[in-house]
């Protein structure tokens, strides 16, 4: 084999990955100006490269999903490598709102992208599930034995500092981010308020 027909070979390679980078962006984008289900014309307007190339590079929904939850994890790998701050488990529920409420904001569109697909997808459905478990162990990480024991207690905190409450308060019911940040606060501190 020629040299030529290397590095021919590696440029289509390279273009390959270029493309299916392009694409993966732009859906993202697509995804976080609105567009909870952005069609294959308008990500392939978007990446600039043709239709049929989309179609290529993900022959299959279920690929898709997969490339939009890594871009997930990694803003949630990104969040969690900073450990909470403060004095006593209740100064560190407090950060954990602040974070969270941040994180959930950049998650919001692919959240709700993932929601609207969830009844279509295996993957997705799986990807929920993981994350709701991720959060709870979390939260159960910093929380003292007794909170978790109070099994009332614990799930109503669960609840509120979920991302499904982060998307109730700022799609359903208007807030602007700093006021659902207030109304996530409020609600724990109501919540400790009596342990």
């Amino acid at each position: 084999m020629s040299s030529t027909e290397i590095s021919s070979g590696d440029g289509r390679k390279d273009r390959g990955l270029e493309n299916k980078k392009l694409i993966v962006e732009a859906l993202i984008e697509l995804i976080r100006e609105g567009q909870i289900s952005p069609t294959a014309e308008a990500v392939s307007d978007r990446a600039g490269v043709g239709l049929r190339t989309v179609f290529r590079h993900f022959a299959d929904m279920e690929t898709l999903y997969r490339e939009i939850a890594q871009e997930s994890e990694k803003a949630i790998l990104k969040v969690l490598a900073n450990p909470l701050q403060g004095e006593c488990w209740q100064d560190k529920l407090m950060h954990a709102v602040e974070r969270r409420s941040d994180m959930f904001e950049r998650l919001m569109p692919i959240q709700l992208a993932t929601l609207v697909n969830l009844h279509q997808s295996d993957f997705l459905k799986t990807q929920q599930a993981q994350g709701v478990q991720l959060q709870r162990q979390l939260l159960k990480a910093f929380l003292p034995a007794s909170v978790v024991k109070d099994k009332i207690l614990f799930e109503a905190l669960d609840l509120n500092l979920s991302i499904e409450t982060w998307l109730r308060l700022r799609r359903d019911q208007k807030l602007s981010k700093a006021k659902a940040k207030e109304v996530m606060k409020r609600c724990v501190e109501q919540l400790i308020s009596q342990h």
